[in-house]
């Protein structure tokens, strides 16, 4: 083989080695939650949990491990998304009533911030609100 090609092969072999380590990275994860997980808490981070790996249209049979209902208990949530995908959740079941917040992969929103209105044309608080999660690849609403 000659120089040039001994070079170019070189050059390829290099950049497609660069390219699957970057490929490989580990996703940057929420707080207590596993990678791959959206999580919710029944009061903050690191209290009781619910982890969602897919989309779930109806919180009402989803129970934090105290005993209570996830649906309208939710205080702060989580996202540890290995895919990209942001966390929106909604008022009602089935993705009804408006979003409430959503949040954006390797991020985690506590107590504190859902205790205030912090997106505009949401009520008064986001806390203790949220009834379904849609899994949604990047969009340009504001996330916390």
């Amino acid at each position: 083989m000659n120089r040039r090609k001994r070079i170019a092969v070189s050059m390829l072999s290099a950049a497609l080695i660069s390219g699957s380590t970057l490929l490989a990275q580990p996703a940057s994860a929420g707080d207590d939650c596993d990678n791959g997980n959206h999580c919710v808490f029944y009061y903050e981070v690191g209290a009781d949990r619910f982890s969602f790996f897919n989309s779930d249209t109806n919180f009402t049979n989803d129970y934090f491990p105290n005993g209570d209902t996830v649906n309208d208990n939710i205080e702060a949530a989580s996202n540890s998304s290995t895919g990209g995908y942001e966390s929106h959740y909604y008022y009602d079941i089935n993705y009804g009533g408006g979003l409430v917040f959503c949040v954006n992969p390797g991020h985690t929103v506590y107590r504190s911030q859902l205790s205030t209105d912090n997106v505009p044309g949401n009520h008064v608080a986001q806390m203790d609100e949220a009834s379904s999660l849609r899994l949604r690849p990047t969009t340009t609403i504001h996330c916390f």
